[in-house]
């Protein structure tokens, strides 16, 4: 994924923290069944198209044995940070590099991303709020990006496919998003 067109950055072990089982210490597994938790609900959970522009962030001074420090989960965009030294500088590099922040929604409790979020004027919301929502039925991104990725209806109908060369193209939609900072 062009990580300059996400509409939605997970910052992962911040919203998996609220939820981490007690009993933790004696399992040495329960962090990697959390963040499988995690992925797995924001796959059954998120729209399709949303999955597609999702990051999700984890610390990591190194990947967990076997996992690539970058791959795709669910449609998502899943970055181990391996080589900052906390995920919190690779989620300021990406909030900084959105190419339109009013699109972008951020998922954190840290005051340090959030400011970083607000900067861009992106959208923020605290973990463990944003997740009770997702779980509950309620995608919570900036205001009038899920109706923009929604699917098409009788209003906004598939265009025709002897039509399509009239439809811009993606590299213009583009455009036009940054045009309008959208």
């Amino acid at each position: 994924m062009d990580l300059t067109r996400c509409v939605l950055l997970i910052d992962g072990y911040n919203v998996i923290a609220p939820v981490a089982p007690p009993g933790r210490a004696s399992d040495p597994r329960w962090l990697e069944r959390e963040r499988n938790l995690l992925l797995h609900r924001l796959g059954s959970y998120l729209p399709e198209k949303v999955r597609r522009l999702t990051c999700v962030v984890f610390d990591a001074s190194r990947p967990p044995l076997g996992v690539k420090d970058h791959f795709r989960q669910y449609d998502l965009t899943v970055l181990f940070a391996v080589n900052y030294p906390e995920a919190d500088d690779l989620l300021e590099e990406i909030i900084g590099s959105v190419s339109s922040p009013k699109r972008l929604c951020v998922v954190s409790s840290d005051h340090r991303i959030q400011a970083a979020a607000t900067r861009r004027a992106a959208t923020v919301f605290d973990s463990e709020l944003w997740i009770d929502d997702l779980v509950d039925g309620r995608v919570q991104l900036a205001p009038g990006i899920l109706s923009k990725m929604s699917e098409p209806t009788q209003e906004n109908p598939t265009p025709d496919r002897k039509n399509i060369s009239e439809c811009p193209s993606p590299e213009e939609v583009n455009q036009w998003l940054d045009e309008f900072d959208l």
